[in-house]
Parts: C-alpha cells; structure tokens; sequence
C-alpha cells in the first residue's frame, strides 16, 4: 500500500517537469494564448476555465490509472480506455502528433532567433534540435531530471513580463477588448470564434501530450506525489495565461500579427531585458521538444536500445529540416487545432472507463 507520507521536493520536482512539459513553443512564444485565447477579448477567461477543467481531469486520470495498471509503457494506457483496436489508433496516432509538435518546436525556435537575434533560417532549429536530442537519448528519467529544473525558472519569467506589461498597458485593456470584440482586429483564432470549442480543443491537443508522459510517471512514482505535483502545476500554468491574455490584449496593436508575441511584451518592459528573455523563450520550446520527441520514438522503439538513439537522431534532423520550410504560425494554428479536437474525443471513451473502475477512490 502507498505511503501517506510525501516528499515536498519530489512534488515540487513534477510540478516543475509539468510546467516544462506544457510551456512549449506555443505558450513560451504566446502564440498559442493569442490564437486560442487572447483572440476571444472578453471572453478569453472561458476558453482558459475549459482548458483547466479538461487538463485537471485528464492528467489525473492518467496517472491514477498507469499507477493502477503498473503500465511499463506510457501509450499502453489508451487501449485501457476504449479497448484494443480504437486503443491502437490513438496509440499510434498520439505518437504521430506529438513528433508532428515536435516539428512546431523546432519552427518556433527558428521564428524565435530570427525575429529576436536576426539569425538565418534554420539557425535557430538547429541548434534546438542538437539539444532535444542530447537530452532524449537518456530516457524518462533524465528527461524528468531536466524538466524539473527549468520548468520553474520559465513561468517565473514568462509571469514577470506578462505582469509588468498588463500593468502598464492596463489603461487600454478595456478599450481593446471591446475592439477585439466588435472584429476590429483580423485575428488568426482558434474555434471558429466559440470559446467553449477554442478551449475544448486546446485542452484536447494536451491530452495527446501527457497521456502518454503521465501515465508512465504515475506507473514509476508515489500517485499522490505526482497528482499532488500536476494540480500545482495548474495553478501557476493556467494563472499565467490568464496574466498573458490581458498584456496580450493591452497591447493587441503589435502582438496581433506578431509571430513571437512575447518578444513584443519583452521589448516593452526593456530592450536588453528581451534579449535574456529570447533565451527563456528558447528553453521554453526545448522543455517541450524533449518529451515530445521521447514519446514520437518511444512508439517504435524502446528506450535505451540502439534503435531508439538511431531513431532518435532521425527524428531530430527530419524534424528540423521540415520546419525550416513551413510557416511557424500556420503550423501552430492548423495542427494544434485539428488535433485538438481529436484528443477531446478521448475524454468521452475515458469518462466512461474512469465511471467503471470507480477511479474517484484512487484519487487520494
């Protein structure tokens, strides 16, 4: 039976790695707060409740159920919720999209050095791909290792800046959002202007993310050390989109079309501060990428052997090179949102599992 006694510094070291794991390209960038959230004005608080409430339910679920199942791999845990054949195609398809994420973290640290440094094409995902690779060819446990560690730094930053420009923008907050409302601005958005599908389907695109990370983390480790370390994470991820909308929104004349919304932020608070801040964005993206490009390879290869490092590096490169080419905001738009509202679909068939195995009595 599982102790009661828990390790605060264990706890704080998954809240860390969840961070990490979430504050990707997308969010370190604010590309994805703009498109799912900042684009809906005054209703962006709805799309952020949806997002929290899907994200809640679902990690704690998977973890609970890997440390149920004592999974020895993460992706074995979709067939537990809708059996083997439809298990099997969000297996193989869930590894699918999170290397195709993988793809936009490379394409946002690309957008990242050569809107910030000036960089060429290329430089950027270059140099992200030799980290992420370096990193995943340790396995889960290094990976946790370096997560745990960066993930906090990175939403300290991120909410020093979107606090400092929503408090200095604040004075047109109101005006923006009514113009956001009234279509003023032409806004990339995600939900087809619906808050509730926006928010459906960004929780969604997460759930492809940590299904797999999750499930295996709970199977290896203490459930309540790692439910108690993700429901932290919400705090500080979800508390910091909701600081990110209204600096966003206080500032939508240049963040709108931005590519790198953040950077704009960081520019205001101070010119030589957004160059370290370029830096936080850049690891940011390399928090996501690492797992992402785990789970990708873990599905046709297993960790550690030959095969997995091969595959690893391949992945890495074809990855790189595929983003070099493709516009890093229609890539967050088009695969984050499509496959967003596949991932909800799941919470159906997991709803209907959690119900028969009466998970709620493992939850504490």
């Amino acid at each position: 039976m599982e102790k009661t006694k828990m390790n605060i510094w264990t706890i704080l070291g998954f809240t860390g790695a969840c961070i990490a794991f979430y504050i990707g390209a997308g969010f370190a960038t604010m590309q994805e707060v703009m498109q799912y959230e900042a684009s809906y004005g005054s209703r962006f608080w709805i799309v952020i409740a949806v997002a929290a409430i899907i994200y809640i339910y679902t990690n704690l679920s998977f973890a609970t159920n890997g440390n149920r199942l004592k999974l020895e791999r993460g992706g074995d845990i979709y067939q537990h919720y809708t059996g083997k054949y439809i298990g099997a195609f969000f297996d193989y398809f869930s590894a699918f999209f999170c290397y195709m994420c993988f793809i936009v973290m490379c394409g946002g640290a690309n957008a990242t050095a050569a809107q910030q440094w000036g960089l060429p094409n290329g430089a950027g995902a270059l140099v992200l791909t030799i980290a992420v690779v370096a990193t995943a060819v340790f396995g889960l446990d290094g990976i946790i290792n370096a997560l745990s560690k960066i993930g906090p730094i990175i939403i300290i930053l991120i909410l020093i800046v979107s606090t400092i420009t929503a408090i200095t923008g604040f004075p047109n907050f109101s005006e923006n959002v009514s113009a956001i409302d009234r279509g003023v601005y032409d806004l990339v958005q995600v939900g087809g202007d619906n808050p509730f599908f926006s928010g459906a389907s960004y929780g969604g695109f997460v759930i492809l993310w940590f299904a797999a990370f999750l499930s295996e983390i709970g199977a290896r480790n203490k459930l309540k050390e790692v439910n108690t370390g993700m429901l932290l994470s919400t705090l500080f991820i979800f508390g910091a989109a909701a600081i990110c909308c209204i600096a966003l929104i206080s500032y939508i004349g240049e963040t709108g079309n931005a590519d790198i919304p953040a950077l704009v932020l960081a520019n205001k608070v101070n010119p030589v501060f957004a160059q370290a801040f370029a830096v936080i964005v850049f690891a940011g993206i390399y928090t996501t990428a690492v797992p992402l490009l785990w789970t990708g390879v873990g599905r046709v290869a297993t960790e550690g052997t030959s095969r997995y490092k091969i595959l690893t590096i391949l992945g890495g490169v074809i990855g790189m090179v595929i983003a070099i080419f493709l516009p890093y905001k229609d890539l967050v738009n088009i695969l984050y949102g499509l496959n967003g509202y596949l991932g909800f679909i799941l919470i159906g068939f997991m709803i209907v599992h959690d119900i028969r195995t009466k998970m709620g009595s493992k939850l504490v």
